[in-house]
């Protein structure tokens, strides 16, 4: 058997790729192995099943720059699986697919390492490989001249580092106030009422939006009191957040706001529900961190909740 598909194999066996995934199809080829994994999003998931908070998935990047997951799957390899430098395949052999034949080395060196092998996973190769070196080459070219028409989780991968790190900062960037030079006092708190409002009609949209791509899909398949405790009082800040928006939306709309404070004023009290939301955040991390990692199924519902908030124009072939 090729060494590729041994690879592939042994990430099922671990619980990082499905039973049914592409990968084990007839018509397999080893691009789509790569494409899976070259976010290193799926990487790092693997030193976690081998070895529980081996990496803390709240720092894994959904929306890449992907070399950042690379590196940190390289690094927890060394730090806590005991490979040496020399074993480990370069952060661009897997993030430009410039040499896969490294990164399927790497993971064969990862599968007989004590921890790995203390799951009860066989390790590979455990038999003759068929020589597979040349398949190789040009399999960049290969990836990139399917990504458009594959329709796996990890297809819309993106190779723009500048895009941010991770989802949040995607959902809150917002385009800064453009403030000319010369500006009178006037101007400049036109331009302070205007990032007021860009703010909170953004952060209204992020907490809509996690509200409907997540917590509203989820509770088909999360039990409620995971639901409770992973989402905690969402709901309730969404519609006090709705109200807000439009109140401070119809002070605004007047040419001088002077007004403006009394909408502070007003949900000044409907704002203390940030009080329990603020105090169960890091309980509602850590049960989330517990139930993903408990559970490929949800995992992998997560992983494609997350590709349709960061893709929405794919977001049919996805779902």
């Amino acid at each position: 058997m090729e060494l590729w598909k041994q690879c592939a194999n042994w990430l099922i066996q671990c619980r990082v790729l499905p039973p049914n995934h592409r990968v084990t199809w007839p018509s397999a080829q080893v691009c789509e192995l790569a494409q899976a994994l070259r976010d290193g999003v799926l990487l790092c998931q693997l030193l976690n099943n081998l070895m529980p908070h081996a990496v803390n998935l709240r720092e894994i990047n959904l929306r890449p720059q992907m070399s950042q997951n690379i590196r940190t799957f390289l690094s927890t390899c060394c730090d806590k699986f005991g490979l040496r430098k020399n074993e480990l395949f370069e952060v661009f052999d897997l993030f430009d697919v410039r040499d896969f034949g490294k990164v399927i080395e790497t993971l064969s060196i990862l599968s007989w390492t004590q921890i790995a092998q203390s799951k009860g996973i066989m390790p590979f190769p455990t038999e003759d490989s068929v020589a597979d070196n040349d398949i190789y080459g040009d399999l960049s070219d290969q990836i990139d001249d399917t990504v458009e028409e594959d329709d796996d989780l990890y297809d819309c991968v993106e190779n723009e580092e500048a895009e941010g790190d991770e989802i949040y900062e995607d959902l809150m960037r917002s385009e800064p106030v453009v403030m000319p030079q010369k500006m009178t006092e006037l101007d400049k708190r036109n331009c302070c009422l205007q990032e007021i409002r860009q703010t909170e009609e953004k952060y209204t949209d992020t907490l809509e939006s996690i509200y409907q791509h997540f917590m509203k899909p989820l509770q088909r398949f999360l039990k409620p009191e995971d639901m409770e405790n992973i989402f905690i009082n969402i709901e309730d800040l969404v519609k006090v957040h709705r109200f807000f928006l439009d109140d401070l939306k119809n002070v605004l709309s007047f040419s001088n706001a002077q007004n403006l404070y009394q909408v502070f004023i007003k949900y000044k009290e409907r704002f203390l529900l940030y009080g329990r939301y603020c105090s169960q955040v890091e309980a509602a991390s850590r049960c989330l961190d517990q139930v993903a990692g408990a559970s490929m199924d949800v995992r992998m519902k997560l992983e494609v909740r997350a590709m349709v908030l960061c893709h929405p124009s794919h977001s049919q072939s996805i779902l």
